[in-house]
């Protein structure tokens, strides 16, 4: 450790500080790992390095072990020496989720959980369960309802052992989740984009349903929509029907048109408040709007 940290050397430095951060940064973006980690590890025994680089330093070298060269033990040796000699460098939470990850692929599955126990932000109080909730399992004393599940599934089986099997299959889904966290994949830029792309839908379908609320037809207002597009529904089988047979798909379209009406104009608001430009595919960066 002693080696490892060594920055009282007297002899002159190879490169400036910069200079190395720089040669390491351009050796890991080339692929170069073991490369960029000589260069990290040349930077912690010179004259050159400020003290509030050594835990900085010594992370990223964890950090390329762990993702880049899949070498745990080598990723915990550095996150070990982070943790004994600057205990409140925790880096946003992420230090303690690696080492569970590093212990956890090394099989040291024991070691792993009390690790995990020991780190309070894996165990977020974000899941109370409302009273008489059917709890059907328990993960890291967080609760988990059928309720839960239902609300991702959509229908829950009936057979119990379906059922059994559903709860199995969400906490395996949640504890390889966890995992993956631990690992840092969720701040792999790929990985960000996807989950980027998934909040925005989500976040898109919230936001439509609290801004777009159509109120209920009144009056005549479906069989003026009728009348209007009698050519669209009396065809076929229905070339007869009249409207009160027609009335539930009568109704479906009105209030699609609605919404589809009601998005548009909700669109057209927000891209005269937002700065927007459009640009043809095939004219390069000729502006549209």
């Amino acid at each position: 450790m002693a080696v490892i940290l060594s920055a009282c050397d007297s002899s002159r430095s190879a490169f400036s500080r910069e200079q190395y951060r720089a040669a390491a940064t351009a050796l890991y973006e080339r692929q170069l790992y073991r490369e960029a980690l000589d260069t990290y590890q040349e930077y912690l025994r010179s004259p050159s390095i400020v003290p509030e680089d050594v835990p900085n330093v010594l992370y990223q070298m964890g950090v390329i072990y762990q993702e880049n060269l899949m070498d745990p033990k080598g990723a915990l040796a550095k996150y070990a020496v982070i943790k004994a000699l600057y205990p409140d460098k925790t880096f946003e939470n992420q230090l303690g989720k690696r080492m569970v990850a590093c212990l956890e692929s090394m099989g040291r599955s024991v070691d792993a959980t009390q690790a995990r126990s020991r780190i309070t932000d894996l165990n977020p109080d974000t899941a109370k369960t409302a009273d008489g909730a059917s709890v059907v399992a328990e993960l890291d004393g967080r609760k988990i309802t059928l309720g839960e599940i239902a609300a991702m599934v959509g229908k829950l089986p009936e057979a119990p052992l379906e059922v059994n099997q559903l709860v199995r299959e969400y906490v395996a889904q949640i504890l390889i989740a966890d995992a993956a966290r631990r690992k840092g994949i969720a701040d792999r830029p790929e990985v960000k984009q996807r989950i980027g792309q998934v909040e925005n839908q989500i976040l898109t379908q919230a936001g439509l349903m609290d801004e777009i609320k159509i109120q209920p037809p009144t009056g005549n207002d479906l069989k003026y929509y009728f009348e209007a597009n009698k050519s669209r529904y009396l065809t076929g089988s229905d070339s007869n029907a009249t409207f009160e047979k027609l009335a539930p798909r009568v109704q479906a379209d009105w209030a699609r048109e609605k919404q589809g009406a009601e998005y548009q104009k909700y669109v057209e608001r927000l891209l005269q408040t937002a700065k927007v430009r459009f640009y043809s595919a095939n004219a390069g960066a000729s502006a549209v709007r």
